[in-house]
């Protein structure tokens, strides 16, 4: 407190309600292959629902990663994903546009420095791209019609102007031809295109309607390719629309307030994203998002006041599309042509009627390697950037696995949670072989030494609602489950193991399964947990060691993760001593703040016993003339019973039991 140099009245304010604070230790982490999503950023999923719809249904190429991450969160949890990808992804751009680009996410595509030259400037060829990387891309199309004030997207006729046909066409005709003299170029403003590709045409004696397959010249005038073919003969009129201006979920485009207070038209447009093959909705055809009304200047704004340029709201809203360069030349307002025509002080006119369909096509997933994967998993490296208590490793050979198990031990602050490869237990005749190979696996493949991992015995056959098919998949996403579950139902210092809470949900069978003592002996002498489905009992986690080989009480993954609670809880909580003066005041608010904390653990079953020491024995003159502090925290965790013996005693009936039980 500053020092007063004339009389007044000094207000300060000290807080002294620090405590410990509660700590995450159902969130998990998991990086693998997925046909959809950013690609190298972490992306919080709550629950299986929302793992499909932002990274798409699994398929046989990813299914065994992606349904050990969707077991996960059928236990409990939330789960941090991270989808990995390789050098040969691309996402989906329009046909003879710049398609080799990798866009990974939404900061890659904010800053634009790793796609090609010219990406986003008008001209550049590219109007849109799939919003991530994969050949589910190509299913998308994305079209728009700009229309001005006297052409609405239900307008009769070619840019609202009836056209004729030169002559008459039979049944079973799939093209017609145009002359020259029925207006192939005509209506609406300059420059404006009679036929586009994907447009819809009507006879005026036919009912039926026709979708504009292409486009090709003849010796006076245009052919028009159709499908379906003609089904009468007709000598008739034409008219072509939009297609999506049949629809009813489309408006009639119109031109913004503040344009039109200028004295200018035009400015808006529709957008729709099309599902044109049915592999994100299961409907060809299917519409999947419409952006009516948007706006090609800059500083458009909608009722709301948020900014309506057709670049902010696409890439803001849209979960299958970014904007890559500008839709067409735009007028010059302010001068600002590249980036879309500002309203300013001057009146804009937008070119009308444009329609274009462009079907994205060359997006690709390739195939990713160890080394892609592990540039995911070490998103996860940094606990101060990410807060997880579980890693799930999914479908991982022993190097993959090896290094999440590295990236757990150097965090310290969480578990890893492998199984062994689907080669060692998945078809494998004997029992004996499968136990020997998990063995094998552990001991010199895997091959770590550390409490902060945990391996299970093997996969499990369960159902594919995605697929509708049965799949075999690793057991480890249970494994951290199992883990959350037991967060949610009692504490993290609870074994997950055995009938009380070690019930695996969704399996048909195991590829292994060690119902004989021997074999789970073979097992767990070997810090493998095994996994057995007990007839009429369920299938049950049957064992709780981490892979420290080392004897102690961090050989127990409740062990392991009561201190997990313990270090990050109070670690977070001692930040706010950083700075303090070393003094007995500081020491003496340290361990009430801790005390309390271990004193609710202990009687929440966690520790038997604790005591903290932070006094001058440990912060003697030397610590604090290194500007240290020093606590020593003691505990006495509550160990989790792996092993049961009853001892029955038969007597004579004059015995007194007090003879030979004592007390």
């Amino acid at each position: 407190m500053a020092f007063r140099v004339s009389p007044g009245v000094t207000v300060t304010e000290k807080d002294f309600t620090n405590v410990v604070p509660a700590v995450s230790t159902t969130s998990a982490g998991y990086a693998g292959s997925f046909n959809w999503g950013p690609i190298e950023q972490r992306v919080l999923v709550a629950n299986e629902n929302e793992l499909v719809n932002l990274f798409e249904a699994p398929d046989d190429g990813n299914y065994k990663g992606w349904l050990a991450a969707a077991n996960f969160l059928g236990y409990g949890g939330a789960l941090t994903v991270v989808r990995g990808t390789s050098g040969g992804a691309l996402n989906a751009a329009p046909s003879g546009g710049v398609s080799a680009a990798l866009i990974k996410n939404s900061d890659v595509h904010s800053a634009g420095s790793t796609v090609a030259t010219g990406l986003y400037s008008a001209g550049a060829g590219v109007e849109f791209f799939s919003k991530y990387a994969g050949s589910l891309g190509n299913s998308l199309r994305v079209s728009y019609a700009e229309n001005g004030p006297t052409a609405g997207l239900s307008g009769q006729g070619i840019n609202g102007i009836p056209v004729g046909i030169s002559h008459g066409h039979t049944s079973g005709d799939t093209s017609i031809f145009f002359g020259i003299t029925h207006a192939i170029a005509s209506g609406g403003s300059a420059g404006a295109t009679a036929f586009v590709s994907g447009d819809i045409l009507k006879f005026s004696t036919l009912t039926k309607k026709f979708t504009i397959t292409g486009i090709s010249s003849g010796a006076s005038g245009q052919f028009v390719h159709i499908s379906p073919a003609l089904t009468a003969n007709l000598a008739a009129g034409v008219t072509a629309t939009w297609e999506y201006a049949y629809k009813s979920y489309t408006t009639r485009a119109r031109t913004s307030n503040n344009l039109d207070f200028n004295g200018g038209t035009g400015d808006q447009f529709s957008v729709v994203i099309v599902d044109q093959n049915g592999k994100f909705s299961g409907v060809t055809g299917n519409v999947l998002e419409v952006y009516n009304n948007v706006s090609k200047a800059i500083d458009a704004k909608d009722g709301d006041g948020n900014s309506n340029y057709y670049v902010d709201v696409i890439n803001r809203k849209s979960a299958y599309v970014w904007v890559g360069g500008q839709i067409v030349s735009q007028v010059t307002g302010d001068g600002n042509s590249a980036a879309g025509t500002t309203f300013g002080n001057d009146a804009a006119t937008f070119s009308p009627t444009v329609r274009k369909y462009h079907d994205l096509s060359g997006g690709a997933y390739g195939t990713p390697s160890n080394t892609d994967m592990l540039t995911a998993w070490n998103l996860f490296s940094d606990p101060d950037t990410v807060d997880v208590s579980l890693l799930v490793s999914g479908e991982a050979d022993a190097t993959l696995a090896g290094n999440v198990v590295d990236i757990a031990d150097s965090r310290k602050d969480c578990v890893a949670f492998v199984s062994p490869e689907h080669g060692d237990v998945v078809d494998v005749t004997l029992i004996s072989t499968q136990v020997a190979n998990v063995v094998d696996y552990r001991d010199n493949q895997l091959n770590k030494n550390s409490s902060y991992a945990f391996l299970d015995s093997g996969w499990k056959f369960q159902y594919d609602r995605y697929n509708d098919r049965l799949r075999w998949v690793p057991l480890n996403g249970d494994m951290a489950g199992l883990c959350a579950r037991t967060d949610n139902v009692n504490d993290p210092w609870f074994s997950p193991a055995g009938f009380n809470r070690g019930q695996i949900r969704g399996v048909v069978k195991l590829a292994m399964n060690p119902t004989l003592e021997a074999h789970r002996d073979e097992l767990y002498s070997n810090n493998i947990n095994p996994v057995v489905a007990f007839p009429g009992e369920g299938t049950v986690l049957f064992g709780d060691k981490t892979l420290q080989s080392k004897q102690s009480a961090f050989d127990r993954l409740n062990v392991r993760r009561l201190f997990i609670v313990l270090e990050k809880a109070v670690s977070t909580a001692s930040k706010f001593q950083l700075f303090e003066q070393n003094d007995t005041f500081t020491r003496a608010q340290f361990k009430n703040m801790v005390e309390p904390f271990l004193r609710d653990i202990q009687g929440r079953r966690g520790i038997t016993d604790f005591k903290v020491v932070c006094d001058v024995t440990n912060n003697t003159s030397t610590v604090i003339d290194n500007n240290r502090f020093v606590a020593d925290i003691f505990v006495k965790p509550t160990r989790s019973i792996n092993y049961i013996q009853l001892n029955f005693v038969a007597t004579r009936s004059g015995v007194d039991f007090t003879e030979v039980a004592g007390g």
